[in-house]
């Protein structure tokens, strides 16, 4: 729909009468939804970040369809400078290291030499760059030397330090005797001491972006944790041997074991606590459940933090300034915070009391705490960020993410779970087009990327999109996904188009079964992981759809496996990872639960779009499934998005996914219409 599918007529009244008296007073047609462009465009605003004095605001602005960043002075609104970034670039976040000092985290897509063989192989590699507040030209920040620059990330530990013109940064480094190209950071298997990457944090200035070793960790090194001051002081380590993981603190000069925990792939290292004196860490506990632990440095007796009933703790609010661990709570359903720091507690009760109802995220805050970028947001309404004065009790708004749906309305989401074949509850999110009832609606299945990973409440931009033009959407937290504990995780090992499939299949028939959705008018829907279990329900239970899409969706799981071989080599990481989440390729089970080799099963129509440049899932994914449903002779739309990576990062593409998803969805489901 381009919005003016409705004419304004103009007549008599006494024909308008008439008019009115020969249709029975019939109502108004509702207005159209507003377009594509208003769904696709990137917020417009995504990055906004105070500075320590609470004087200057750094936020990112559109100039001609390119990222740029603004400093605007706070009160005056007077723009200080424009920032411009490399068009290659796309923005990933904003901080400050000083009053003086922003960082621009950014990425770009570069397709080089695969880790194994003359291919190549697309990766995506992250940048921290560093800029005076009047403007200047951005300085590349550690990765610029002759073999760093084949490092695909560095990650920023401590923006604010005590070290004048100074930041903490972490990356994977090459030791002096290793000369070759690697892009993957982490082995799966021991290498010979003198033979791989290490982990290494360094003291980086910002006016040279050259970097200082202040600790260097090994190749199993996880997670570092830096103090008030910036400087590493304790690091978790995977142990080879038997999959455990210990944390490893600064003991004067010298390293020491301070706690060992059992094998968890889970274990991670957040921060210290706001004392310093324990580690913060997230572990599977006994009952099956992540919880947040403190770990004290002294190796004393470690003690639970936060734990909510039924689900994992995986989000942690860490203070910009002391780099301290102030906050946790969860992403799932039902959110529990935590405050381990008094006066942020405080801080946070008398935000979120101004936003009643509403999903609350402090961004970024001066130094003192008094000046805050704020998000706000509702399932069915998009996020809008105000800068919030707290000595002045007063927040103006900065602007909203998505302006075009401002008053617009929105899709009505609702939380609930439904039963597995099995009687397994499965979580899932339902959102009905506005002012529906809830009855015999067109249905569209939208499972979630990763698969380990979970939809999380909050406004949703593509399942809102979806709900505007008609249709119920379901997103089913299959098992497999993140967030509901181990046993819900670890469910989904070696059940690519198994279990998770058939979760998926049951979150359609209960809405089918309780009169919500139309069993004849059902499409299926997903990105990345959620592509593969799009192509999955087509194929292995295609009574059950009339359409199906799949966005940067994997289709032939040994290819897959092979192309994470050529791109980190055989002891990478990654590679370990898929071999145990799906199996091995030459697994006949495997192969047979590839979409691809199943295309003579097909009945639905396919719509497949994939970004030319993605670095995750291979864009030869897509170009497979294409041919295989071709030469089946099944009826298949492949759109290739040219300059696009693995998460739809421009607003021209998310666009043209919206645009060819709303015709293509409408065009089945409408036939299939009762």
């Amino acid at each position: 729909m381009n919005g003016s599918a409705h004419r304004i007529l103009h007549a008599s009244p006494a024909l308008w009468l008439l008019l009115v008296l020969s249709q029975g007073l019939a109502a108004a047609p509702p207005p159209a939804p507003p377009g594509p462009e208003a769904f696709g465009r990137l917020p417009a605003l995504q990055f906004a970040a105070i500075s320590p004095d609470g004087r200057w605001l750094a936020r990112d602005v559109d100039r001609g369809g390119q990222p740029a960043v603004a400093i605007i002075e706070v009160g005056t609104g007077k723009v200080q400078s424009i920032i411009g970034t490399d068009p290659a670039n796309k923005l990933r976040g904003l901080e400050w290291a000083d009053d003086a000092t922003l960082l621009i985290h950014a990425s770009a897509q570069q397709a080089w030499r695969c880790n194994q063989g003359w291919q190549r192989c697309n990766y995506e590699w992250l940048r921290t760059f560093a800029v005076g507040r009047d403007a200047g030209e951005p300085q590349l920040l550690l990765l610029k030397s002759r073999q760093r620059q084949y490092i695909t990330g560095a990650e920023v530990l401590a923006a604010r330090t005590e070290r004048p013109g100074s930041v903490t940064m972490v990356t994977m480094d090459y030791k002096p005797s290793y000369g070759a190209t690697l892009t993957e950071s982490r082995a799966a298997t021991a290498y010979d001491d003198n033979t791989y990457l290490v982990s290494v944090v360094f003291d980086v200035d910002t006016k040279t972006g050259k970097g200082r070793p202040l600790a260097v960790g090994t190749p199993y090194t996880q997670d570092w944790a830096v103090n008030a001051q910036g400087n590493p002081v304790v690091r978790s380590e995977w142990i080879q041997a038997d999959g455990s993981y210990s944390l490893v603190a600064l003991d004067g000069k010298n390293w020491r074991e301070v706690y060992r925990h059992p094998a968890d792939e889970r274990f991670r290292l957040l921060g210290l606590t706001p004392d310093g004196s324990a580690a913060v860490v997230l572990a599977l506990q006994n009952d099956g459940l992540v919880k947040a632990m403190a770990v004290p440095l002294d190796g004393s007796g470690t003690r639970i933090l936060h734990e909510v009933a039924g689900d994992d703790v995986d989000v942690a609010v860490v203070d910009e300034k002391t780099h301290a661990v102030v906050g946790l709570s969860n992403s799932g359903t039902g959110a529990s915070e935590f405050w381990l720091d008094a006066q942020e507690r405080s801080r946070r009760k008398v935000v979120t009391s101004a936003y009643p109802g509403q999903k609350v995220e402090i961004l970024s805050q001066s130094a003192d705490g008094q000046r805050l970028v704020v998000s706000a947001e509702k399932e069915s309404r998009p996020p809008v960020l105000s800068l919030v004065d707290l000595d002045r009790s007063r927040a103006d708004v900065i602007s909203a993410a998505y302006p075009e749906l401002a008053n617009v309305p929105l899709g009505t989401v609702r939380h609930t779970t439904y039963p597995a074949r099995d009687g397994t509850r499965i979580p899932a999110f339902v959102t009905l087009p506005p002012g529906s009832d809830g009855r015999n609606l067109p249905l569209v299945v939208l499972p979630h990327g990763g698969p380990e990973s979970h939809d999380v409440a909050g406004f949703d931009w593509l399942a809102q999109f979806l709900a505007t033009r008609g249709y119920a959407v379901l997103q089913p937290q299959f098992r497999g996904s993140t967030g509901y504990g181990e046993a819900h995780r670890q469910a989904g090992r070696g059940e690519w188009g198994g279990l998770m499939q058939d979760d998926v299949t049951d979150g359609v028939k209960f809405l089918v079964g309780e009169g919500t959705a139309d069993p004849k008018r059902v499409c299926i829907v997903g990105a990345s992981y959620g592509g593969y279990a799009a192509l999955a329900g087509a194929a292995f239970t295609p009574e059950l759809y009339a359409c199906a899409a799949s966005i940067n969706g994997v289709s032939d799981l040994p290819q897959l496996i092979d192309s994470q071989r050529r791109r980190g080599g055989s002891e990478s990481g990654a590679l370990a990872y898929w071999l145990d989440h799906i199996g091995s390729p030459s697994d006949p089970k495997v192969a047979s639960k590839s979409p691809s080799r199943s295309a003579s099963t097909f009945r639905a129509p396919v719509l497949l779009l994939h970004g030319r440049e993605d670095a995750i899932v291979p864009f030869q994914q897509s170009q497979l499934m294409a041919e295989a449903l071709g030469k089946a002779g099944k009826p298949v739309t492949f759109v290739a998005l040219d300059g696009e990576d693995h998460w739809l990062s421009r607003s021209t593409t998310r666009i043209q996914v919206l645009r060819s998803l709303e015709d293509f969805i409408a065009r089945h489901l409408q036939s299939s219409a009762p």
